[in-house]
């Protein structure tokens, strides 16, 4: 369901604003902040730093798995886009991504394997489910919605990219800059798609469903995280 429609002078800057009201931030960026307080606040309970290295090691397997292999996202939806606005941001975002997942599986294999729980099998059911459903948004026939998963899928990881820096400082990995188009380049992009209302509208709804399944897996890492720190 599209919760609403993209209001804004430029149909590129309500698209960023889309996805920055309805991205992962406010999932993920209370994870951020305690990651900052093991890093800066000794006096923490021994309970709360011992959670440390589980959440350390969820967020890169749980990524890993459903963002680091190929074919991804990105490499879906070039499938699918034909429009020639889009080759040179395709190429670029491609590219990029490919060095992404190579920093996703340093980060796997340096925070070495999650601490299974009970409900293990489930959630690995869970994240299959969701790579299917990744997939089957980015190569939907819909006209626009491809893009406007990708787009979203971008605007989305260099909002979060800043936790998985700071993961690898802690992890001792060597940090890589991200190579991804900028937001202010796939914003431009978003203006040259858009040109229709139902072009504009199958953007808008590739974008919350992406949106929906990404913040379902930051939802999972924190739900982990909090049992943890409960204990």
């Amino acid at each position: 369901m599209e919760k609403r429609a993209i209001q804004s002078s430029s149909f590129g800057e309500g698209f960023a604003s889309l996805v920055a009201d309805n991205g992962s931030v406010p999932v993920s960026g209370p994870l951020t902040v305690f990651l900052d307080r093991c890093m800066t606040a000794p006096e923490l309970r021994k309970s709360v730093k011992d959670s440390l290295p589980a959440l350390l090691a969820d967020i890169a397997h749980f990524l890993n798995v459903s963002h680091g292999r190929f074919p991804g996202v990105i490499d879906h939806a070039a499938k699918k886009i034909a429009d020639p606005e889009a080759r040179e941001w395709l190429v670029a975002a491609t590219d990029a991504f490919a060095m992404e997942r190579a920093f996703l599986n340093s980060l796997t294999v340096a925070a070495g394997p999650i601490r299974r729980h009970l409900d293990q099998d489930k959630i690995e059911a869970l994240l299959a489910t969701q790579q299917r459903s990744f997939e089957m948004l980015a190569t939907s026939d819909r006209k626009g919605c491809p893009a406007g998963v990708a787009m979203a899928f971008v605007l989305d990881w260099h909002a979060t990219r800043p936790m998985l820096e700071q993961a690898a400082l802690m992890l001792s990995v060597e940090v890589q800059s991200c190579a991804l188009p900028s937001p202010a380049t796939t914003i431009a992009l978003a203006d040259a798609l858009s040109g229709s209302p139902a072009v504009e509208r199958a953007m808008a709804f590739g974008s919350q469903q992406l949106l929906a399944q990404q913040k379902g897996l930051w939802h999972l890492i924190a739900a982990r995280h909090h049992k943890m720190t409960a204990m």
